[in-house]
């Protein structure tokens, strides 16, 4: 009988700790489903910002060989 209720919460909440989802309320339920897509939002924000980083060096590079390239030229 446990397995199968293991089971059933296991699917609702992505894994993670099923003995704890069971008791939580449909409130903390829905609070814990928020704060895990802030974190999924903050993550991916972090990840944009640093391609973006990246992004702008490429920029720079292409830039300085287009330079280097006028001058080697000359």
């Amino acid at each position: 009988m446990h397995e199968g209720t293991m089971g059933q919460s296991h699917m609702h909440h992505g894994g993670s700790m099923p003995e704890i989802w069971e008791v939580l309320t449909d409130e903390q339920k829905k609070e814990v489903a928020l704060m895990k897509m802030d974190m999924k939002i903050q993550w991916l924000e972090i990840k944009i910002s640093e391609m973006e980083k990246m992004i702008e060096l490429k920029k720079n590079a292409v830039k300085n060989m287009k330079k280097f390239r006028e001058t080697f030229q000359k």
